[in-house]
């Protein structure tokens, strides 16, 4: 009796308790354990997130869910407890995606670095790129000018070679060439392979570093529904001063009357301030970009899904461009027993009408209008104004054209559908062992579509009055086959991570284009155009493929001592089948110095860790078959006696055979640590890299009969640097802020040319003038010229010294003589270069109560830009002048640094020299949005998850030197964007300021 009663007592005092757990989206868990402290009583959460467990009045209920802060609640008596698990940023951190696979970050011995999707959301981009910019120590991101759908080049850890290929993009396990094609809404997270032991998994491609993109994937629970809209409008930061009219013929008549030229009419007798213009004020406009993304996610208890659809609408602050991308993507997985399943879509469609006119050097003059009196566009008021001189001797010399009215009349249309995607299925054969296959795919067509009418709105020299069609389609398909098998288990203090793999990958490129002239009734479709009218027409097919064999291990001895050693043996086409196959080792070791026992009670520091790598890897920088040489086969040859003329073969391309593989090797020391009770987190960086048998394009000498040039494995690069990176968290009530900075610092030199003089680039006129050499000792694409000294006050100082370039006069520039026997070319020195040898970013998050603050600052400092409008607005005739042209010297204005107006230019002055470089140091408020978010009580009455306002901002301030448009201008130069042309500022497009409002809502 006594035993009943005790047990009616125990029964009555236990309660059953039911509730739901669900995430701070209030979205459930499924499989989240709920365990009454201390007993091994449990339960976990269904589909839903709904949980039922028997416990006493009295106790606490411990709940936890991976990658959640576990939470303990006491039961006081309640039937129901409901509970909202927080993610752990901690527990998410320690997860790093590496090469086919992912990695405790206390495991991680290789350099790596990661952006998440919080950090990522917290601002707007239309490019997916400028989510890393000034985020990551060591990994430059630079802009290539401001245009719609322009792009950015991504740099890691300085260039290694002498190609334009940047790092190897990895998107969902799909090897690809950019990350254009990803919404940035759609971003998970981003990995950056830095170092050799890291990239060397991915060995041939890897030379320039990895970027390895994970989109966000679905979670088990219910239908959870996402829209992210915003509208904004962009702004040009900074004017470029340009002469008036009145500021022109100033300028123009004082250079005429220096040179002894009578003036021109339109410029003198005939000027006429009613026929008179300002191109560039009427080119920039307020212009319009809207962004819109819905998400939606789900799935059942084996299979989750997210389908993502994003509408982004931008036009250009010149007129005359504008830019549209849509995407979309669905990722789904399924997961039963031993099998996994995830196949990942993403569509993209790009319409890009570019304006490719903006900034040219021919721009119309001031004293001509852009309309005539009938409204047309026109490049020539003569006939309005009863004028029958001579173009060129009313208004002056030069070629003059209307580019505004160009860019409105000519169609321009570059459309663009991508399709990428992969699908990997994997079997646990045995407890640990695990085979994948990965199967992806990237096709792309491309349609690239220009009409220029016959209308007669330019003039340019030869008064050409014909309509033109240009229409060329590229079609690309990669293939992708991975397999791969992986070994993973722990036993005792020993846990080791074995992978093995081959894969093979298969690129071709296919097009065709054709240019005809003179269409029917100015009509601009290809049908409007007889075959008598075809100009040319272009077509290539190429095709490439890269096999490969890899291993990497993992080991990890007692959560102390880590080693990682990889090897990748790559196979290209590109390079004869002798020389065809490469093998790239890496290792590296890491110590967990906190988990010493003599460090336990050392508390000041923890998670300290040491690890250095060094590895190999290789890149296969050239253009395909560019070893097999190219044939005439309708050549002629003169033979005989009497002599005729006979049909035969000729080799009309020489090729070098035995190129193959460019090396790099890279050594890496880093330390990390966290202080303040976690709440500072520090990275610490030193590598030295490298890259060694670059190919580079040789002359070969003219007896050999070949005029191209020919890569040979000659070149040598080495960049060293040292990066920093911390970040400190802490909260003070409902107060809560994040501040993370990094700075990087570059060392890049070229150490070997293998005999072959130094590579000019960095052409900046029409003229042929030409602003960078790239040599042994120098950073690649260095400025170099003459080095400027002030300005002649007389010509007795001008004649003395002896310039055997130029016979300059008083009011020329002055040019240093560092040798003493006059001004000559060996004068010429390295003026600095466009490479900085700083950069830093901060990245200061706050929240309090419902209130969000995002700001993200970056800067680089010590590098060099080349601003072609110098030359422009001082030397060239043919254009406009800058307004400051106006301060030119004179015989009663000599304190200036303006040389003397002059079309003739006997001093040579627009030779290249120090004169056109300016500072390209910055700092900037790149990004800034503030939100806020409706409380819960609103929430619920009005049936929603969350409603965000926020209100962002683009370049908000930048402090700068540089007197162009803005310093920040990629590769933009004339002759490509080669990195011969980095910082040669040949008219890039600028780079705008950008305000946006926007809404976010989950359902």
């Amino acid at each position: 009796m006594a035993l009943l009663a005790g047990t009616a007592l125990a029964s009555a005092q236990n309660l059953s308790i039911s509730g739901t757990i669900t995430d701070e989206n209030n979205q459930p868990l499924a499989g989240a354990n709920v365990l009454v402290k201390n007993t091994s009583n449990g339960a976990q959460t269904d589909f839903d997130g709904n949980f039922s467990i028997s416990a006493a009045t009295d106790a606490i209920l411990v709940i936890s869910y991976m990658g959640f802060v576990t939470q303990e609640i006491p039961v006081n008596g309640k039937t129901t407890i409901n509970a909202i698990l927080i993610e752990d940023a901690s527990q998410l951190d320690e997860v790093v995606i590496v090469g086919y696979g992912k990695q405790k970050k206390s495991d991680l011995t290789g350099a790596v670095a990661q952006v998440g999707s919080k950090e990522i959301e917290k601002y707007t981009y239309s490019d997916a790129t400028q989510a890393l910019q000034g985020r990551m120590a060591g990994v430059n991101v630079s802009q290539q000018g401001g245009a719609p759908g322009a792009n950015s080049v991504i740099t890691i850890r300085g260039t290694g070679t002498f190609s334009n290929n940047g790092p190897l993009f990895v998107i969902d396990g799909m090897i690809t060439g950019s990350m254009d094609s990803v919404n940035p809404n759609d971003i998970e997270s981003v990995s950056v392979l830095k170092d050799a032991s890291a990239t060397a998994i991915y060995g041939s491609r890897a030379a320039n570093g990895v970027v390895i993109v994970t989109t966000k994937k679905g979670k088990k629970g219910q239908v959870s529904i996402e829209l992210d809209t915003n509208y904004g409008f962009d702004k040009v930061i900074n004017e470029v001063d340009w002469a008036d009219a009145r500021q022109y013929v100033d300028i123009v008549n004082r250079a005429n009357d220096t040179d002894g030229v009578p003036r021109k009419p339109a410029n003198d007798t005939e000027f006429d301030p009613n026929y008179t213009s300002n191109l560039y004020d009427d080119s920039f406009r307020t212009a319009g970009v809207s962004n819109t993304n819905l998400r939606m996610s789900g799935g059942g208890d084996h299979s989750a899904y997210a389908l993502s659809l994003s509408h982004l609408d931008k036009e250009g602050i010149v007129k005359s461009s504008e830019f549209e991308r849509t995407t979309a993507r669905i990722n789904t997985s399924l997961d039963k027993g031993h099998f996994k399943m995830e196949a990942n879509v993403g569509l993209t469609r790009t319409i890009n009408r570019p304006n490719v006119y903006f900034n040219k050097e021919r721009n119309l003059l001031p004293t001509i209008r852009l309309r005539n009196d009938a409204g047309e566009w026109s490049a020539d008021d003569r006939a309005d104004r009863g004028i029958t001189t001579a173009y060129g001797a009313f208004y002056g010399q030069g070629t003059i054209t209307n580019e505004l009215a160009l860019a409105e009349l000519e169609q321009r249309k570059v459309k663009t559908n991508r399709v990428i995607g992969n699908i990997a299925g994997s079997y646990e054969i045995i407890e640990g062992l695990t085979y994948k296959l990965n199967l992806g795919v990237e096709s792309a067509a491309r349609n690239n579509f220009r009409f220029s009418p016959d209308e007669q709105v330019i003039y340019d020299g030869s008064n050409k009055a014909t309509s033109e069609f240009f229409e060329e389609n590229s079609n690309t398909f990669n293939t992708l086959i991975e397999n791969t098998l992986n070994y993973n288990k722990t036993f005792n203090k020993h846990k080791i991570d074995v992978l093995a793999g081959f894969t093979q990958q298969e690129n071709n490129r296919r097009f065709l284009g054709v240019n005809a002239i003179n269409a029917t009734n100015g009509i601009s479709v290809g049908q409007a155009f007889s075959k008598d009218n075809l100009q040319s027409s272009t077509g290539q097919d190429i095709t490439s493929s890269i096999q490969s064999y890899f291993g990497r291990l993992n080991y990890t001895y007692d959560d102390r001592y880590l080693l990682t050693a990889s090897i990748r043996r790559d196979g290209s086409s590109f390079f004869k089948e002798d020389l065809r196959w490469g093998e790239f080792p890496s290792f590296a070791i890491g110590w967990n110095l906190s988990n010493e026992q003599f460090m336990e009670n050392f508390d000041a520091l923890t998670n300290i860790k040491l690890r250095a790598g060094y590895g190999e890897i290789g890149s296969n920088n050239v253009n395909a078959y560019v070893t097999e040489p190219s044939i005439n086969l309708f050549s002629t040859y003169v033979l005989g006696n009497p002599s005729s003329r006979e049909t035969g073969y000729a080799v009309t391309r020489g090729v070098n055979e035995n190129i193959f593989w460019e090396t790099t090797k890279t050594t890496n020391v880093g330390l990390e640590f966290n202080a303040f009770k976690s709440k500072l987190n520090i990275t610490l960086d030193y590598f030295i890299k490298k890259s060694e048998d670059i190919l580079v394009d040789i002359q070969l000498p003219l007896y050999t009969g070949f005029a191209n040039r020919i890569p040979f494995n000659r070149g040598s690069i080495e960049n060293k640097g040292f990066e920093f990176l911390a970040t400190y968290s802490d909260s003070f009530g409902d107060f809560n802020f994040s501040v993370t900075g990094n700075f990087s610092t570059l060392d890049n030199k070229v150490t070997s040319l293998g005999g072959q003089a130094p590579i000019v680039g960095g052409g900046f006129t029409s003229n042929g003038l030409q602003g960078t050499r790239t040599d042994i000792g120098e950073p690649i694409g260095s400025f170099y010229g003459y080095v400027t000294d002030g300005i002649y006050q007389t010509d007795a100082e001008a004649d003395a010294a002896n310039d055997q370039e130029g016979s300059p006069q008083a009011g020329d520039l002055k040019f240093k003589d560092f040798d003493g026997n006059g001004i000559d070319p060996e004068d010429r020195r390295y003026l600095g270069s466009p490479i900085p040898n700083f950069e830093y970013g901060l990245n200061i998050s706050a929240d309090y109560k419902n209130f969000d603050l995002s700001l993200f600052f970056n800067g680089v400092s010590g590098n060099k830009i080349l601003n072609s409008s110098i030359y422009r607005g001082y030397f060239d005739f043919n254009g406009n002048y800058l307004a400051d042209a106006t301060n030119a010297w004179t015989p009663s204005n000599t304190n200036t640094n303006v040389p003397r107006n002059t079309q003739v230019d006997p001093g040579f002055n627009r030779r290249m020299s120090d004169f056109y470089l300016e500072n390209g140091a910055y700092f900037r408020l790149r990004n800034a949005q503030i939100g806020y978010t409706l409380p819960d009580n609103v929430l619920e009455k009005i049936k929603l998850q969350k409603i965000r306002l926020y209100f962002s901002g683009t370049n908000v301030f930048t402090i700068s030197d540089y007197s162009g448009y803005y310093p920040e201008i990629g590769r933009n130069s004339r002759g490509g964007t080669s990195q011969f042309n980095n910082g040669v500022d040949e008219g890039a497009y600028p780079v705008p300021r950008t305000f946006q409002l926007g809404l976010q809502v989950s359902f």
